[in-house]
């Protein structure tokens, strides 16, 4: 845990890291002018922290998109962190803004399609940080944040407040010395609004970084040290509180979930989460990463052979089971793995079972059409030629001269045994978590 940073208890003994001077923002809506802000001042020293509450069009909300380097004042200075952002043009704030502020929003604003860790490494990607140190500061942000054990999870693998942790990550990850916080409980129920605001007031007080959240309820805004209230875009009132709620102790008050209440029954929304697991796809992915590991392994039994001067047609019946072991061993590692990365979560137990299953239906549909042909004697000339070291090739040729029932039947049995086989080890060598 960090130590926490001792700051002077007067925030007017403080350098200020966010100075608004007489600031206006007027908007052109058509039919005449909207003043969203009327001469704004305001000082916010670091460590602060700081709500802003107003009711919808109390320009609480222009306030944050100038705070923010995301629009320009029409009037009046703003300074951040010491410089004059206030007149600078679009792509000098957005530098600024990349260094000096991380953002946090109701709506999460996760990429979908990637891990948690993936989407707190995108600040830092934009920097042109290197892959290695993305990685390691990534990481670091997630555990500070409590999700050390689930950077691997896309964010629909997440609850809510979860989701907003990994954005508060990723607010983190660059080291600002201020969070702008957009209705961050917004979307969240009492209790995990607690758990974020706790996690807020932990940054402000052990790493001393200036907090300042925009809200419309009291309730969330007692947690400040300071309330900022707007309406018609002036400042109405600004209050220092002394003792402001202490959202962890408050955390600790709330009551757990009821046991039938339908938000805390962990057993049914445990249940409820393996079921939509399973139901998923298996991306085709993985199924081309087994196909070319299978084939890679097989590629080294034929070079161990050919170095020791024998043929694949001459290979004894031990050396066509070692060979198709090894690539059965090296597609199911491969596959698990691959899995795990793109879901974000080890195969479940169905997974494993359409997983087998379709990959053995899928290269075995061409070996069977195979075995079909050399048993009633066709393309046996084609077979031979393509003898290599294969099991297949040896089921043909026990096979050859059998009716067709019998040949169905004993290549049904070989690729049951075969799907379950695949099964068990893509389940033994698969990752564990």
């Amino acid at each position: 845990m960090a130590a926490a940073v001792s700051l002077p208890t007067d925030p007017i003994e403080r350098e200020p890291i966010v100075d608004l001077s007489h600031v206006s923002k007027d908007y052109d809506a058509g039919g005449g002018i909207v003043h969203a802000m009327r001469d704004v001042s305001l000082s916010i020293a670091r460590g602060e922290f700081v709500a802003i509450v107003g009711t919808s069009g109390s320009g609480k909300s222009t306030m944050m998109n100038i705070l923010g380097c995301l629009d320009r004042p029409t009037h009046g200075t703003y300074s951040l962190a010491g410089l004059d952002v206030g007149a600078r043009a679009s792509d000098s704030r957005a530098i600024v803004r990349n260094r000096v502020i991380g953002f946090i929003f109701q709506g999460f604003n996760l990429l979908p399609r990637t891990t948690a860790l993936e989407n707190c490494e995108l600040p830092l990607q934009y920097r042109g940080v290197g892959a290695r140190e993305r990685r390691r500061r990534a990481t670091a942000a997630l555990q500070a944040v409590g999700l050390g054990e689930r950077m691997d999870h896309k964010p629909n693998q997440l609850s809510g407040g979860q989701q907003q942790r990994v954005a508060i990550a990723r607010a983190l990850v660059t080291d600002p010395p201020l969070l702008l916080a957009d209705e961050p409980t917004g979307n969240l129920d009492t209790r995990t609004s607690l758990e974020v605001l706790a996690l807020l007031q932990r940054l402000n007080r052990e790493r001393g970084i200036t907090v300042v959240l925009v809200t419309h309820e009291r309730d969330i805004a007692a947690c400040a040290s300071r309330v900022v209230t707007m309406r018609d875009g002036r400042i109405v009132s600004d209050v220092v509180q002394d003792a402001p709620l202490d959202a962890a102790a408050e955390l600790e008050a709330v009551p757990p979930p009821d046991a039938g209440g339908p938000a805390s029954q962990p057993e049914s929304a445990h249940t409820d989460l393996a079921v939509r697991r399973a139901r998923m796809p298996v991306p085709a992915r993985v199924y081309v990463s087994m196909f070319l590991a299978s084939r890679l392994g097989l590629a080294f039994v034929y070079l161990l052979l050919a170095l020791a001067g024998v043929a694949h047609a001459d290979a004894k019946l031990g050396l066509v089971v070692a060979a198709h072991a090894l690539g059965l061993l090296a597609e199911a590692r491969r596959g698990a793995q691959v899995a795990r990365k793109r879901l974000g979560y080890p195969l479940t137990n169905e997974q494993r079972l359409r997983l087998a299953l379709r990959y053995t239906l899928g290269t075995g549909a061409a070996a069977a059409a195979l075995v079909l042909a050399v048993t009633f004697g066709k393309l046996f000339a084609v077979a031979a030629h393509l003898g290599a070291v294969s099991i297949v090739a040896l089921l043909s040729d026990h096979l050859a001269g059998r009716s067709a029932p019998v040949s169905v039947a004993a290549y049904a049995v070989f690729l049951a045994a075969l799907v379950l086989l695949r099964y068990l080890l893509l389940a033994l060598l698969g990752p564990r978590r």
